[in-house]
């Protein structure tokens, strides 16, 4: 289940630097890219801005510590897997943690025997919880693993790379409007424009059994008919 990971993305938030790039590497093994931040605040804005699938975040960090950055996360997330890493055990801070629909909350420091074990768990939730393959429509299901819309006829639908970081972003941000300034950040290309746009989104419609990508006027795109 593990090898589920490889093909989606974490950010680690820790403002031990040294950890930081220790994990990085370790993290590596199994995700196709690590995002690292140093505190909550900066870790908001990298969420915002790239397809995020899972969140390791370390308790006690400046500016903003990892409760109430997951407190924001779960404001627009309530399925994205979250992990909280803590350098001691405090249970004051493990109830207010409860609440936040965790995977798991771990102790410093990790062996890696640890750290794999959590990483099988968060495969097994984000299965149960249908965040590794998406059902989009009646005949067919998103799958974040290989980047392909699959039919009920075992179809598969392959998305370029633009295509499918806008249907991810999409969907990630699937209970409300995502602007087209959100889009353009998050794809951080000088070659994107409204008109490039409108395109892109077009032809990732025509893949699918049935339009779920729907403009609103001179304000972005939705996501519809997906619970």
């Amino acid at each position: 289940m593990i090898t589920n990971l490889k093909e989606l993305n974490v950010l680690y938030i820790d403002d031990d630097k040294i950890a930081c790039k220790h994990m990085q590497a370790t993290l590596s093994y199994f995700f196709k890219e690590v995002f690292i931040e140093y505190n909550g605040l900066n870790a908001l804005k990298t969420y915002q801005k790239e397809s995020v699938h899972l969140l390791l975040v370390d308790y006690d960090m400046p500016i903003m510590n990892g409760l109430s950055f997951l407190q924001e996360i779960r404001r627009i997330n309530n399925s994205i897997p979250a992990v909280i890493i803590s350098s001691y055990n405090d249970k004051e801070k493990l109830l207010k943690a409860i609440k936040l629909n965790l995977v798991a909350y771990l102790v410093k420091p990790l062996e890696f025997s640890e750290l794999k074990d959590v990483l099988e768990e968060c495969a097994f939730w984000m299965n149960k919880h249908g965040l590794l393959k998406v059902n989009i429509s009646e005949n067919c299901l998103y799958d974040y693993s290989t980047k392909t819309i699959r039919t009920i006829d075992d179809d598969i639908i392959a998305l370029t790379s633009y295509e499918y970081r806008i249907f991810e972003y999409l969907l990630t941000n699937k209970n409300r409007v995502v602007t087209f300034e959100e889009i353009f950040y998050a794809l951080d290309s000088n070659d994107t424009n409204k008109k490039s746009l409108t395109s892109l989104v077009y032809k990732i419609n025509k893949k699918l059994s049935s339009p779920i990508i729907k403009n609103i006027k001179d304000v972005g795109y939705t996501i519809v008919g997906i619970k």
